[in-house]
């Protein structure tokens, strides 16, 4: 039996749109690649170590009387913190694009490239344990991995 060429067609659309989503979310959960993470911890040094500290162990805050309002300590991005409950797609924009608060997280994007806010990313995720990366995402919350 033949599949005529429009049958094959949908097939092939329906296959795509199956594996779409897996296509997406590739990289949320992925180990980070060494090569990419040793450039990234270059970059971060550069641009990210001031707010988020020596390997990403958070921002100090400064005593209240000297914040300004609405002021946010930057995060810890080692893993003991929460970056790791966003996607791979939600990191990137906010390195990239910074935070929607106000006086928070400032937008790198035209600073650093896409690829070194990939290689940053990478780098930070170096810094999670197993069970941080393994859990990563949106399944944070139901991960069974010990």
């Amino acid at each position: 039996m033949t599949i005529k060429p429009i049958k094959n067609r949908i097939s092939m659309f329906v296959l795509f749109l199956t594996i779409l989503p897996a296509m997406v979310l590739a990289e949320t959960g992925k180990a980070p690649d060494a090569k990419a993470a040793k450039r990234g911890a270059a970059t971060f040094e550069k641009y990210c170590v001031a707010c988020h500290g020596k390997k990403g162990i958070g921002g100090v805050s400064p005593p209240s009387m000297l914040r300004s309002p609405g002021f946010i300590t930057p995060p810890t991005l080692n893993g003991s913190g929460h970056t790791w409950h966003h996607t791979d797609k939600d990191l990137l924009r906010t390195i990239l694009e910074g935070s929607p608060r106000p006086n928070t997280m400032p937008a790198w994007k035209g600073t650093i490239t896409t690829k070194q806010a990939r290689d940053v990313l990478d780098y930070v995720k170096s810094l999670w344990p197993e069970r941080s990366l393994k859990c990563q995402g949106p399944n944070h919350m139901s991960c069974k991995y010990k």
